[in-house]
């Protein structure tokens, strides 16, 4: 999947679970309280099957999964590793 793919995908799913319809790349999704901790959970897991990537207890960090940025470079980063 290429890099605006994989963008629009996050960027849907981030949006849909947000509620927040045109979410900008850099808002902190936990910071503004648009998403709670289950939130997260659920996000790992969109991304885990739809990215076939595995999220290891190393990556669970705030600031892999915070805004629709910082996915996309952590899902860059994964891709890196798993290549």
């Amino acid at each position: 999947m290429d890099v605006s793919a994989r963008k629009k995908l996050v960027s849907e799913y981030l949006s849909k679970l947000a509620g927040k319809q045109d979410l900008d790349d850099s808002v902190d999704i936990f910071e503004t309280g648009l998403v709670n901790s289950l939130a997260a959970i659920q996000l790992i897991s969109f991304l885990e099957k739809n990215f076939r990537i595995k999220v290891e207890i190393d990556d669970l960090d705030n600031a892999n999964f915070c805004s629709i940025q910082a996915v996309c470079h952590f899902l860059e980063r994964k891709a890196v590793v798993n290549a």
